[in-house]
């Protein structure tokens, strides 16, 4: 019996990592509409759990909401997870900014990236609000090539 619960308990332990999307490379990104961009991504396994290197940050996809402070001193906060082949990071933090010059500019952003052969397709959605001001909604999508 114990036998068994340790195989479900390995089973399930498990189970994150193959649900998350393997996603690694230097990729150019373009889109119909808005900006062409480029981004390195890169997937291990830390402490059982699957971690994401997006130019360099960390994306712990646990779906805990992870705050850190930029050099700016406005914190930033990380949530990712994975929904099936599908990474979902959402980063909400604030900048100071010309839109909003007598308070911070609070940005919430979800970007959806989804393997597709060799590319990523990346759906990208941000809001910005200026407490004085109307919500800005952008969404951006883009066919990311490896390089």
């Amino acid at each position: 019996m114990i036998k068994y619960f340790i195989t479900l308990f390995i089973a399930f332990s498990a189970v994150p990592a193959v649900s998350c999307p393997q996603l690694s490379g230097n990729f150019d990104c373009t889109a119909e509409t808005g900006p062409v961009n480029s981004f390195t991504i890169s997937t291990t396994t830390e402490k059982g759990q699957v971690v994401y290197y997006i130019n360099g940050t960390k994306l712990i996809a646990n779906g805990t909401p992870e705050t850190r402070r930029r050099g700016d001193a406005f914190p930033t906060t990380y949530t990712t997870s994975c929904e099936g082949q599908t990474l979902r990071a959402r980063i909400q933090t604030q900048v100071s900014s010309s839109i909003c010059p007598s308070l911070p500019l609070s940005i919430d952003s979800i970007s959806l990236f989804t393997p597709v052969g060799n590319q990523i397709e990346m759906d990208d959605i941000t809001i910005a609000l200026c407490p004085d001001k109307a919500p800005m909604n952008v969404r951006h999508k883009f066919i990311c090539t490896k390089k």
